[in-house]
């Protein structure tokens, strides 16, 4: 899925390769992304599935189910804290949801917690438009 946006550090157009397929080089790769939930709301999701529709005399529609970083994480750890990192939790994968594809704001960057499941550390350190968009 290539999502085109606009960068919050020069304007420019930018494009993000997001993926989603258990095989890739033989492994599970579902990317992360940062999504348009309502007006005024932006989650981070994992993508689980793309797929497109078409409906007769009407045309085609495109979709992804994602499975939202949503659920509480309780309380925040001193240590996420003091090195200023984002840390979100997904909802179990039976509440995923589906989103038409215009809804992708662009790709984002996760790392798995090994020690906490569904639990994910936002890095926004490499990537200075996710750094501000996170602000």
């Amino acid at each position: 899925l290539k999502v085109h946006y606009e960068s919050t550090i020069d304007w420019k157009q930018t494009t993000d390769y997001l993926r989603c397929t258990p095989g890739f080089h033989g492994q599970l790769h579902y990317d992360c992304a940062l999504i348009q939930l309502a007006q005024k709301v932006s989650v981070f999701v994992h993508l689980v599935f793309i797929f497109s529709c078409q409906l007769l005399d009407v045309g085609s529609f495109e979709f992804a189910l994602v499975q939202p970083f949503t659920a509480g994480i309780g309380a925040s750890r001193r240590s996420d804290c003091d090195l200023r990192l984002t840390r979100v939790k997904a909802v179990p994968r039976a509440s995923s949801i589906f989103i038409p594809v215009q809804s992708f704001i662009c790709g984002a960057v996760c790392f798995p917690d090994p020690d906490h499941r569904d639990e994910f550390l936002m890095v926004d350190h490499i990537d200075s438009d996710m750094f501000v968009r996170m602000k």
